[in-house]
């Protein structure tokens, strides 16, 4: 958590709550599995019931077949749901001009201490 409203508790339930991320993304799920980049942006309760998460990130590549590219996605992300989908509305390198869509599901869950496991899969249209 970076930012919230002022004399509010701060928190992923709460409105207007801002967190900064640099996670690490990788070919599974599986947190020990190898890294391909990270994942770096924020996410913004945008939702005045405090559903709602709204993202602006960069999927940052540093290895592999996409090394030193990047894709990047924003859209609402509503957490409560299993599978949502959110935009991707640019990219550079191997992805510059890209277009298309991310389906992000849910494989774990921590609301308590803001932890989430997210997989990803992408459907990018680029020239």
């Amino acid at each position: 958590m970076v930012g919230g409203i002022p004399k509010k508790q701060w928190g992923v339930l709460q409105f207007g709550t801002v967190y900064a991320t640099d996670d690490k993304l990788t070919e599974s799920y599986d947190r020990n599995s190898t890294e391909v980049g990270r994942a770096q942006g924020l996410y913004v309760n945008s939702a005045l019931d405090g559903s709602d998460l709204h993202l602006v990130m960069s999927l940052v590549f540093t290895s592999g077949e996409f090394n030193g590219s990047t894709l990047e996605i924003q859209g609402a992300d509503r957490f409560y749901l299993k599978y949502r989908e959110v935009s991707v509305v640019s990219g550079t390198g191997k992805f510059r001009l890209a277009r298309g869509y991310i389906v992000l599901e849910t494989v774990f869950i921590d609301i308590k201490n803001s932890n989430a496991i997210i997989r990803c899969n992408v459907t990018v249209y680029h020239h």
